[in-house]
């Protein structure tokens, strides 16, 4: 990710900062180089609104969230960041998942959008226990994996640029990310012109269920949300179940790993395009939960990357 700068919105973040205050550097090991501190509580993003001026960075950059991150300390001098954007947070080069605390070291470096910070713990901040960290783990679960992919997302950000598609985006996201909820699924990232949502059948009987009626709820409630050219969003959406490595505490996608997975991003690169209905899903989902919703078979897809046709089927009310 490239090292990028951004213009600063906010309360003098040039003054001098203590060694034994936590400091969140922008734009580090260049000209542009501030130092911003952290005051027990620091939130930064495009906006930041009703937050005091003390407690926030505000940074002007399209890519960046209105509410992107915040930064928490404890009483121990421990921080903690917890992402709240659209288009996410890497800290040390790993996206991180959306509202799970991360624990940060001296030196780690967080980007966000194409802008690089640092940040730098007070002098006697305790050591942080490796117990606070999002760490994987070799158990395998079963997943039904839902994604859903904004159809022609290359040519809306060519005609219209980063900051309205953006926009666009993240209002879209927001709306979903209230459907999901309501079928009880867990988001695993938002990939700029993607969803990836989950559900963990050892924590929801009716898993799998619930991700067919999130796909078809969120098939008509995008096709109603406000698009760019005077025409309503399209997305096309997949459905996989499968078994899958999870990382913990959270599933984000760059800690699950499985097929399924992979055959969900693909599978939803294809729906509605070419002819193909929005929603499609593998013939494990159909077989797997018969009545949640009506089941046409399609002609086997080629799929990139696999070696062999896929079964998928047209999943409608």
């Amino acid at each position: 990710m490239a090292v990028a700068t951004a213009r600063l919105r906010a309360a003098r973040h040039n003054r001098a900062v203590s060694g034994d205050t936590d400091r969140l550097i922008v734009s580090p090991g260049t000209a542009s180089e501030q130092a911003v501190p952290v005051p027990g509580r620091l939130f930064v993003g495009r906006e930041c609104a009703g937050i005091e001026p003390r407690q926030r960075l505000i940074l002007d950059d399209p890519s960046i969230s209105r509410d992107h991150f915040e930064l928490r300390s404890d009483s121990h001098g421990r921080t903690r960041l917890i992402d709240h954007s659209t288009n996410g947070t890497w800290v040390n080069s790993r996206r991180i998942e959306r509202g799970e605390p991360v624990a940060l070291g001296d030196g780690d470096r967080i980007e966000i959008g194409d802008l690089a910070l640092e940040f730098r713990a007070r002098a006697i901040a305790a050591p942080v226990p490796d117990a606070d960290l999002t760490v994987r783990t070799g158990g395998v679960i079963q997943l039904a994996i839902v994604v859903g992919d904004v159809i022609g997302y290359t040519s809306m950000t060519e005609r219209h640029g980063a900051e309205r598609v953006a926009q666009t985006m993240e209002t879209v996201f927001t709306s979903l990310q209230e459907l999901l909820n309501a079928h009880r699924g867990t988001v695993g990232n938002y990939v700029g012109d993607a969803l990836f949502a989950a559900w963990d059948t050892r924590r929801d009987e009716e898993a799998l269920a619930n991700a067919i009626g999130f796909a078809l709820d969120a098939a008509e409630l995008a096709s109603e949300l406000p698009g760019l050219d005077d025409a309503p969003l399209r997305m096309g959406w997949a459905v996989t179940f499968g078994e899958a490595v999870a990382g913990r505490p959270a599933l984000s996608r760059d800690s699950i790993h499985g097929d399924a997975v992979n055959l969900a991003f693909r599978l939803a690169s294809l729906a509605g395009r070419e002819g193909l209905p929005r929603v499609l899903v593998t013939a494990e989902v159909a077989e797997g939960a018969p009545r949640a919703a009506m089941f046409a078979p399609l002609d086997e897809l080629s799929v990139k990357g696999r070696a062999a046709p896929v079964r998928a089927y047209e999943a409608r009310r």
